[in-house]
């Protein structure tokens, strides 16, 4: 028998709106081939299936689970196309250092503010060359003296990626006169890692 990624069962999903099994099932019958799973599926009745296809599934529910040592988690999202539920966010974040009220304001935080990166380090240096390349060539920067530039560039750099895309750098909901890094220095805490799951895109 083939064997079949998730990635791949995932993107014949995508396509057809098929259950999970099914497109396995289909991507096994057909030694993985795509096209023909699709083809497979249709021809099995799941013709209505291509109706759901690019159908968001913005409805549905986010769960957890913490051990009781606090030392793992676990954070689900499923979603649907109707509204049976009202949960569609949900963050896991582990903190080293911090008060329980501490982690509390931290999810509430990263819910509220949706950063993609812990610190400044973790961004990609090809992502931050291309953010630069971005506001470089915009005539908002081009309008200005040629040596003055690279300075304005740095400073939207910092304001308006690293300070929407960095937890440590973002304007702390909670005090907006601090950034979210120096709230954490003062309590003596780090964030260690974090999931944002989000049923509403």
């Amino acid at each position: 028998m083939t064997a079949i990624s998730a990635t791949l069962v995932k993107e014949l999903r995508e396509m057809t709106g098929a259950g999970i099994m099914d497109a396995k099932r289909a991507l096994q019958d057909t030694g993985g081939d795509v096209d023909a799973a699709k083809k497979l599926l249709r021809e099995k009745g799941m013709a209505s299936a291509d109706k759901r296809a690019g159908k968001a599934t913005t409805e549905g529910k986010i769960g957890y689970r913490i051990h009781d040592d606090g030392s793992r988690g676990t954070i689900v999202g499923v979603g649907c196309e109707t509204e049976p539920v009202s949960n569609k966010l949900g963050v896991l974040v582990q903190l080293r250092g911090a008060s329980p009220e501490l982690a509390r304001k931290v999810a509430m935080h990263i819910a509220a503010s949706a950063p993609q990166y812990i610190a400044r380090e973790d961004v990609p240096d090809e992502l931050v060359s291309a953010e630069r390349d971005i506001y470089l060539a915009s005539d908002e920067v081009q309008s200005k003296p040629e040596q003055a530039r690279e300075k304005i560039v740095e400073g939207m750099v910092n304001k308006r990626f690293f300070a929407a895309q960095v937890l440590a750098e973002q304007p702390w909901i909670h005090d907006p006169a601090k950034t979210v890094g120096l709230a954490l220095e003062e309590e003596g805490a780090q964030v260690a890692e974090f999931e944002r799951i989000s049923l509403s895109g």
